[in-house]
């Protein structure tokens, strides 16, 4: 009973906090205040690109490592074989015109809409876990984005804002990212998923 109870919590508590963040400025401000005591020492001790790559690397980690533990990969990768052939059968039926073929897999399209819900809810139910972490350090670093002059010296562009855009996103965010799915993918291999 804990465990579900604690599960639930958290699960909803990241369901609030990405709702929260698209309604209200002062949630976000808030969510940046509340890890501001952990992160602000760290943005006074370390270049900003060195403190982007630590937070990348600790949502990296434990992001992997929720996904390790709430998702059942065996199961996942079986809904997806067992899609990914409806869909190739579905689509080479459609080709043919096969009307037969095509009434058989009709009869099937259920038991796949099932499927394909249980694969989005094992998809998303860490995402939501992920963010009670990862919400609080994004609106940290949008705010120090925001609140100060910090630059950074970038390949091709020289010296940039770190809100500057760097192809679409901010370059604090480009940053993240880069530094986050690079290191993700090391932890995906150390963990054997």
């Amino acid at each position: 009973m804990p465990k579900r109870f604690i599960s639930r919590f958290f699960l909803s508590l990241g369901i609030v906090f990405f709702i929260g963040i698209f309604i209200s400025p002062e949630f976000r401000d808030e969510l940046a205040r509340l890890v501001s005591p952990v992160l602000d020492p760290l943005a006074r001790a370390l270049p900003v690109y060195q403190v982007i790559l630590i937070l990348a690397i600790v949502t990296a980690t434990y992001s992997t490592l929720i996904q390790k533990f709430t998702v059942d990969t065996r199961r996942l990768k079986e809904i997806q074989k067992k899609v990914m052939e409806f869909n190739k059968e579905y689509m080479e039926a459609v080709k043919q015109e096969n009307k037969f073929r095509l009434k058989q897999l009709e009869e099937q399209k259920n038991e796949i809409n099932q499927l394909q819900s249980e694969m989005m809810g094992m998809q998303f139910k860490p995402m939501f876990y992920t963010m009670v972490v990862t919400l609080p350090i994004f609106m940290w670093l949008y705010a120090l984005a925001k609140s100060q002059n910090i630059m950074i010296t970038v390949p091709f562009s020289g010296e940039i804002h770190i809100a500057d855009p760097v192809l679409i996103f901010p370059w604090w965010i480009f940053w993240y990212l880069l530094c986050s799915i690079a290191v993700g993918q090391v932890i995906r291999k150390l963990a054997r998923m």
